[in-house]
């Protein structure tokens, strides 16, 4: 027997009303193979589920519609396969996963309310059912092989930590819950609060204090002679979290000016993205920078040729991994010490990215082009001043 998914409020039944291919069919996979959810956007203002059932089946020659289910603009969630359906929508990774497809082009607007009460039961509704971990619920892009595809331009961070502890909606609210919105990030930067992560100022002296507790208790020397301005330390902050491909690290900047303490910290990533840890540069595996302090590691230079950053100067210690899935290896015994091109960059250069994909191969890598715009200001205000070479220390989220 099929599962059952008609308790899913607003779900209609369209697995026997959409465009069939006149002779081919989907295959049948175990639902015990099912281990992932992908969501989509259809890239179009409009759209049903009986449009993209006749596009698949006239114009891509596949025996039905792509998606398990599509939520359509006013909330409608149709039911188009049965979840033991292997249809296409992630290519290799079709055994694996339940397509789940929202109306609307998102990278140049966002769904409906009611697209997100949808969603949020949808998602629920399908772990419940098959077990599926939370960090198991994928947008396109995040699989493999898609790294470059923008779909389904959501923040796909937002929607998983939703699922995780879901923040209420107000009494009769019809607005959509603000941890699922994807063009708000809560640690993001908006126009008139300037770049970096914005926290109060008694906050702020807290966070630097832990940094500064920490640098001191592993031995780290602190640039604090303030006989000239910005006398920078620069310090990553990697979290504890090994799934790969989320912008979930810190980098921060601080120096010592008349006295007091200036602070920076900026949204970013020290591991490499999902695209070069199942396609490594190097046959020994994708570098991943160790934890601890370089001493003029980074110089004033330009990344690949391309564009002003921190470019590597000195040895750096990396781990090798090797094996090419999704989680980051640390510890694995598998070190090198060299020059691998690890700099200091960014990433997307005109808007804030929240998938790392292509953009780190090992490199600390800025979420935001705007952040990375002031901290490279910073680096160049530092080099008149202290010379062009710069320290990188590197600290896991345990060591504060």
């Amino acid at each position: 027997m099929p599962i059952d998914l008609l308790h899913i409020r607003g779900l209609k039944d369209f697995r026997t009303r959409l465009k069939q291919h006149p002779v081919k069919r989907y295959s049948m996979r175990p639902i015990a193979a099912v281990t992932h959810i992908a969501v989509h956007h259809s890239a179009t203002r409009t759209g049903s589920a009986e449009a993209y059932a006749r596009y698949h089946v006239e114009q891509n020659g596949w025996p039905g519609i792509g998606y398990h289910l599509v939520i359509e603009q006013d909330g409608t969630i149709k039911w188009c396969h049965d979840l033991e359906v292997k249809s296409y929508h992630v290519g290799d990774s079709n055994r694996k996963a339940v397509g789940v497809c929202l109306t609307g082009d998102f990278s140049k607007g966002v769904p409906t309310a009611a697209q997100w009460t949808s969603l949020s039961l949808v998602l629920k509704a399908l772990r419940d059912l098959l077990g599926v971990p939370v960090d198991n619920v994928w947008g396109h892009q995040e699989f493999p092989g898609y790294a470059s595809k923008a779909c389904p331009s959501l923040n796909m961070d937002l929607i998983r930590k939703n699922l995780r502890k879901p923040v209420p909606l107000p009494a009769g609210s019809p607005a959509p819950n603000p941890a699922l919105v994807p063009t708000v990030d809560p640690v993001a930067p908006s126009p008139a609060a300037g770049p970096g992560i914005q926290v109060q100022p008694s906050n702020k002296q807290a966070r630097l204090n832990t940094i500064l507790n920490a640098l001191k208790r592993k031995g780290v020397p602190v640039n604090q002679n303030p006989s000239k301005a910005y006398n920078l330390n620069i310090v990553g902050i990697r979290s504890a979290n090994r799934i790969s491909n989320s912008f979930d690290d810190a980098l921060c900047v601080f120096w010592k000016q008349d006295s007091a303490w200036q602070f920076r910290e900026y949204k970013a990533t020290t591991d490499p993205g999902l695209y070069w840890l199942e396609n490594p540069m190097n046959s020994a595996g994708t570098a991943i920078l160790k934890p601890g302090h370089y001493p003029k590691s980074h110089r004033l230079g330009l990344h690949r040729g391309q564009y002003p950053a921190l470019v590597q100067a000195g040895p750096l210690t990396v781990y090798r991994d090797f094996n090419r899935d999704r989680n980051i290896d640390w510890n694995n015994g598998k070190e090198q010490t060299g020059y691998f091109g690890i700099n200091i960059h960014r990433s997307n250069a005109s808007a804030q990215s929240t998938l790392v994909g292509k953009w780190s191969a090992g490199c600390q890598v800025f979420a935001n082009p705007n952040d990375f715009k002031e901290f490279m200001q910073l680096a160049n205000q530092a080099a008149a001043n202290w010379g062009e070479t710069f320290s990188y220390t590197l600290l896991e989220a345990s060591d504060l």
